[in-house]
């Protein structure tokens, strides 16, 4: 049955510009804090509104600065709303596109027009855009701006770690210590983010240090749970309180010894008064919460915990506890998820499909209401999209008009989307025939299907999306289009094989992306030996080689390692990464994984903890789920 509305979340912005990327862009059901805007993101996304607005959304994505002027000579609105209510000024702000941005505004561009993701304003202070900034300022933009939760142009230059466009912001009257509904301030942002100088500049211009967010966090317990150093070092040279406690009691000592092996951190903290005996609301200490998660170098430094001490800091679980209390976290969050957004997110419930699929492909009881609603909302949007769908297939005009093509994001929200489907076994139909050949088309010549804007780690790497390419057009791709797609998969998996892999994301989707294009025994064997060599000393992978292992990375790599079948799930190599997962492994069944994605979206709870970063820890516990799942069965 088709719903009367349903909204499928697509990511927003384009630009392959950004250094870091961005979380979910689902709405929440709130009243915004400004102004009630004419009409919120749509059910479903449309095309964009206002003469030509559409083609001038494409010039702009396309960076193609003379299309973009000749269509506003020939009248586009320089004020059409896509259906995420951006305006083509806000893309030219965030993508570095100066002449757009100039002839925008010459052609009568509002430069506060706002939406429930800010302003144009807004949209600069994301990517660090200091000159589209200035421009902006110079003809009124609102430096306190803040979008429906609540966050202002400056704490996203905090985030995005420029100081001069945090000093650009803050000598026109940005307030330093704005809250949003987190309880977050700037310094917040960029104490996570671990960007010194922006830090600097907040501190002189007077920022509390002591501000508290919603889990009771100071920017202290931000920087050392991250392991940031230099960001650690910074705020005790100005006096921060080195004891001060959340809302679980924890200090920044038992924060850094619990999420991280960061001696330096410990080391400094421990140096300024810290105190180490402090036990947490759970009777946790440091000590015994580096000694049972193994952080070796931090244990050290802590000493040896008593016997009470560990026994209250929880003994490791095996792989079956460890699968049982995250699935629960993971499904309840899903329960979260659905009755508080108004949409879809492709992303978020296409890896969470994923997860609670390969529990049940393994004998694992999962809550099959949780399941069918999730089915149920898929199957209504397919349906949904199917007309539009199937008249893009036969008029290039129709495809040229799909909902948020004109940001680039068919490939990221599908690929997602029907990957979830596929490892749901749904069922092939017209209408995901006519979804995967839409996908398809957006093959890049040379053989990968990429995306305008990046939001890592989701959305970080090519080769994520041309396997969940790949994925999609051999479960759902059709027998009429199966010659097509063939050569479509033939050519993706010689560019996998070409092309270096540089991130966790590059080498774990290039190896799932062979395994599922049907390529050679050796290529498979070539693909995982380079994924295998990344693991590091403590069983773990890293996202990035500059940052240490995380649920994340070690997850999705053991996952492809074992679906691929590379390497035996009782390989000692196999078996470290599991320790390494099971032991960093939450009470609460959540892994801990800090989220590096642009605050673009608005930000609300879904029911899974870790703060602002739930949703980046919610997917690192879904790869997590899927990796200790194939050492575990309930058959």
């Amino acid at each position: 049955m088709k719903p009367n509305k349903i909204t499928v979340a697509l990511p927003v912005i384009a630009g392959s510009f950004f250094a870091a990327t961005w979380d979910f862009p689902d709405i929440p059901t709130v009243a915004p804090k400004q102004e009630q805007f004419a009409r919120s993101s749509t059910d479903p996304p449309v095309p964009a509104r206002g003469k030509m607005g559409q083609d001038l959304f494409l010039a702009i994505d396309h960076r193609d600065t003379n299309a973009v002027k000749n269509l506003l000579k020939q009248g586009a609105d320089p004020n059409s709303r896509n259906g995420l209510e951006f305006t083509p000024l806000f893309i030219a702000a965030a993508s570095y596109q100066p002449d757009v941005l100039k002839a925008l505004l010459e052609s009568g561009a509002k430069v506060d027009a706002n939406s429930p993701y800010g302003t144009a304003l807004t949209f600069a202070s994301i990517s660090g855009n200091l000159m589209a900034a200035k421009e902006l300022i110079s003809r009124g933009a609102d430096v306190n701006v803040f979008r429906r939760d609540g966050i202002t142009p400056l704490m996203m230059a905090a985030n995005a770690g420029n100081p001069e466009l945090t000093s650009e912001l803050l000598k026109n009257k940005a307030k330093v210590d704005t809250k949003d509904d987190s309880g977050r301030t700037a310094l917040s942002f960029a104490a996570r983010a671990g960007h010194l100088e922006v830090g600097r500049r907040l501190i002189v211009a007077g920022t509390n240090l002591e501000n508290t967010d919603a889990d009771g966090n100071t920017a202290l317990m931000d920087a050392a749970m991250t392991g940031r150093t230099d960001f650690v070092n910074l705020l005790l040279e100005n006096k921060a309180n080195v004891n001060a406690t959340d809302n679980a009691g924890r200090t920044p000592l038992m924060l850094a010894a619990s999420y991280g092996d960061f001696p330096d951190v410990v080391k400094a903290l421990i140096d300024a008064g810290a105190n180490a005996k402090a036990a947490d609301k759970s009777g946790r200490t440091a000590a015994a919460m580096a000694t049972v998660r193994g952080y070796t170098k931090t244990a050290a430094l802590l000493g040896k915990p008593s016997a009470a001490e560990l026994a209250k800091a929880g003994k490791t679980p095996s792989a079956r506890q460890s699968v049982a209390s995250s699935l629960q976290a993971l499904q309840r969050s899903m329960v979260d998820f659905t009755a508080n957004a108004k949409c879809i997110s492709c992303h978020h419930e296409g890896l969470g499909r994923m997860a609670t699929a390969e529990a049940k492909d393994h004998g694992i009881q999962i809550d099959m209401k949780v399941a069918q609603t999730l089915q149920g909302r898929t199957v209504g949007a397919i349906g949904f999209m199917e007309g539009m769908n199937k008249q893009a297939l036969v008029d290039p005009e129709a495809m040229k008009q799909l909902p948020l093509i004109e940001i680039n994001e068919v490939s990221t929200g599908t690929g997602w989307f029907m990957a979830g489907m596929a490892a749901s076994h749904d069922p092939a139909t017209n209408a995901t025939a006519a979804m995967a050949e839409v996908l398809g088309r957006q093959q890049n010549n040379n053989g990968y299907w990429g995306f305008s804007l990046p939001r890592a780690p989701m959305q970080s790497s090519p080769f994520t999306y041309t396997a969940l390419a790949i994925r999609t057009l051999t479960t759902y791709g059709g027998k009429e289009n199966a010659k097509t797609n063939a050569d479509r998969i033939s050519k993706a998996k010689e560019w996998m094989i070409k092309t270096p892999a540089k991130t966790s994301d590059d080498l774990a989707f290039r190896l799932l992306g062979l395994k599922w294009a049907g390529a050679s025994s050796a290529e498979l064997k070539s693909a995982a030996k380079e994924l295998l060599a990344a693991q590091l000393g403590d069983g773990g992978w890293a996202q990035m080689a500059n940052m240490p292992a995380d649920a994340y990375a070690t997850g999705q790599a053991l996952y492809a390692l074992s679906v691929s079948g590379q390497l035996p799930t009782k390989d000692p190599a196999f078996q470290k990464g599991i320790g390494y997962l099971v032991r960093t492994q939450d009470a609460d069944g959540s892994w801990f994984v800090n989220k590096r994605a642009i605050p673009a979206n608005n930000y609300f709870h879904a029911g899974f903890s870790h703060g602002e970063s739930e949703f980046s820890s919610f997917n690192g516990t879904c790869w997590a789920l899927m990796a200790l799942l194939q050492t575990v069965s309930g058959k």
